[in-house]
C-alpha cells in the first residue's frame, strides 16, 4: 500500500477497507471487483490504484490491519486479566467463543486468504502467525489449570495440538462447509470448547483403557 499523505487519501483507503469487509460476506477473493469497490465507494479505478499496486495487494493490506488489531486486543485481553481463571473448561469455553466471534466478523477476509494460499502458500503466514500467539498466551494459564497428573505427561503438546485442531476446523467451516456444524451453528462454540478441554486433559493411561481389548491384545 502506497503511503496516504493527505487526511482525504487516508479516508478514501479506510472507505476502500470497510467496503472490501461487506463485499467478502459474499464473495472469495477472485469474485471480488475492483469495479464495484469503487462505485461503492464513489471513487474512480486511478484512485485505487494509486494507492494499491493490485487487487492481491489490496488484500494483503486489509489482512495484515486485521491481524495487527487482533493481536493488539488478544494481548490486552491477557494484560487486563479479562481471562476466565476458575476452571480449565471456562478458560477454553472463552478462548473458543471469542475465537468463533471473530471468525464470524471476519469470515470473508478469512475465506479470501485461504482462497490464495492454493496459489499463494505464503499469503497465509500472518494469519497462521496469530494462532501462535493466542497459543503462547494461554499456555501458561491452562498448565496452572490442569491436574497434576496431565500436566506432567506432555500437556503442552497437546495444548499447542489442540489449537491447531480448533483453527483448523473452523478455517475448513469457512472455506467448505463440510456440515453438520458451521461456524454460525450456535452449538458450534461449546463443543468445539468441550472437546478440545478434554483431549487438554486426556493422559497417556486415559487413551490406554479406551483400546478396545481385541486391539490391545
Amino acid at each position: 500500500m502506497r503511503p496516504a499523505q493527505q487526511l482525504r487519501s487516508r479516508k478514501l483507503i479506510v472507505e476502500f477497507f470497510n467496503e472490501a469487509l461487506a463485499l467478502l460476506k459474499d464473495v472469495d477473493f477472485d469474485g471480488l471487483s475492483i469495479d464495484t469497490l469503487c462505485e461503492r465507494t464513489s471513487s474512480t479505478i486511478g484512485a485505487f490504484y494509486s494507492r494499491f499496486e493490485n487487487k492481491e495487494a489490496f488484500v494483503d493490506a486489509l489482512q495484515l490491519i486485521l491481524v495487527r488489531a487482533t493481536r493488539q486486543r488478544i494481548e490486552a485481553d491477557y494484560a487486563t486479566n479479562a481471562a476466565p481463571t476458575d476452571s480449565l473448561e471456562s478458560f477454553i469455553g472463552w478462548i473458543v467463543k471469542g475465537a468463533i466471534s471473530w471468525y464470524r466478523r471476519n469470515e470473508g477476509v478469512i475465506r479470501a486468504s485461504l482462497r490464495r494460499t492454493n496459489k499463494e502458500a505464503d499469503t497465509w503466514i500472518p494469519m497462521r502467525d496469530l494462532v501462535g500467539v493466542q497459543a503462547a498466551h494461554a499456555l501458561p494459564y491452562i498448565m496452572r489449570l490442569l491436574p497434576s497428573d496431565a500436566a506432567a505427561n506432555g500437556a503442552e503438546e497437546r495444548v499447542r495440538f489442540a489449537f491447531q485442531m480448533l483453527f483448523g476446523t473452523m478455517n475448513n467451516m469457512v472455506l467448505i462447509n463440510p456440515g453438520p456444524f458451521g461456524i454460525h451453528d450456535p452449538e458450534t462454540p461449546r463443543m468445539l470448547a468441550s472437546s478440545i478441554a478434554q483431549f487438554i486433559r486426556s493422559t497417556p493411561s486415559d487413551a490406554k483403557r479406551r483400546v478396545p481389548p481385541s486391539r490391545a491384545r
